[in-house]
């Protein structure tokens, strides 16, 4: 029998079937599923191969091919965060102000596992705020970052829900990612009112204790205002977002800046940090590319160094 995993924590997962010969035409059954073994190579969006045991426990036999995974690791670990998604939502704000460099890190590791990335700028309606980042908001404009601007917390149903926010969720599994405090669960619980309510009976389930952000959670969006297989994928908020799991070469061509100049420096092995006829430094010289983002890059390889 195949069935999605809704939400993971650890070896238990929140599964629900899949259409198919066993299920018929009834209502799509919800269980808690768990892995063989200490097996946990699994996270939210993956569809997998069950076998039921009773009327809502199953065992989870093996995983059905992934058509993307985004991850994030460090020298220790890697972090499944969700599988097979349409596009990504970071939710960023001005108040607290956003981490720019959490931002590139998690625009690098989509495009290396070929996700497209649009930046949700919350509280919008903070006009002073909002003023102090619109020249880093820009920038990344004109590198071709897709933005939509809304306020989570006083935008008005007809506008958060029928605007361009809904637009852009409409028949897609979207994962939202956000730093802490840049009202993420505000706008999840504003898109699926229940969303309070299945996390809290999912946490219980899952014996995921009192911490119901602490594990990524699939929603359905509510089929009187979206179209049928809109979803949404909640995400804990992060403070670091690892990328010891991509190389060199991937990070630097995710750099649009940088993509069109690789190759042109005068040696091959170039690191693009004090070798002579270096076309990155020579565009860092010119304006052409931007020494903030620079130096996230040299922060990022720098960590690569240190994981390898």
């Amino acid at each position: 029998m195949l069935a999605e995993i809704l939400a993971s924590f650890g070896r238990q997962h929140w599964i629900r079937e899949l259409p198919g010969p066993e299920s018929g035409a009834a209502r799509a059954r919800q269980r808690i599923a768990v892995t063989r073994g200490r097996k946990q190579d699994f996270c939210v969006g993956d569809r997998v191969q069950i076998d039921p045991i009773g009327e809502d426990q199953a065992v989870i036999n093996a995983i059905l091919p992934r058509r993307n995974l985004l991850l994030r690791s460090d020298q220790y670990r890697r972090k499944q965060i969700a599988a097979n998604i349409d596009q990504i939502g970071l939710v960023l704000a001005a108040e607290p102000p956003f981490s720019e460099a959490l931002a590139v890190r998690v625009g690098l590791a989509a495009a290396i596992a070929s996700i497209p990335v649009t930046w949700l700028i919350n509280k919008s309606d903070r006009i002073e705020a909002l003023a102090l980042i619109e020249p880093r908001l820009r920038l990344y404009q004109s590198l071709s970052m897709p933005m939509i601007r809304l306020s989570a917390r006083h935008d008005a149903n007809e506008d958060l829900l029928e605007g361009e926010l809904a637009g852009w969720l409409q028949g897609k599994t979207s994962l939202l990612l956000g730093q802490s405090g840049m009202g993420k669960s505000t706008l999840v619980n504003r898109l699926v009112p229940d969303a309070d309510l299945k996390t809290q009976q999912w946490s219980r389930a899952l014996q995921s204790g009192k911490h119901t952000t602490s594990f990524s959670k699939c929603f359905d969006l509510p089929e009187t205002r979206f179209a049928p297989g809109s979803r949404i994928i909640d995400s804990p908020g992060f403070q670091q977002f690892g990328l010891a799991h991509c190389s060199r070469s991937e990070i630097e061509h995710s750099l649009p800046e940088w993509a069109e100049r690789l190759g042109q420096c005068r040696y091959n092995n170039c690191k693009h940090l004090q070798e002579p006829g270096c076309a990155i430094h020579a565009a860092l010289e010119q304006g052409q590319i931007d020494q903030q983002r620079y130096a996230i890059w040299t922060d990022v390889i720098s960590e690569q160094d240190h994981s390898r």
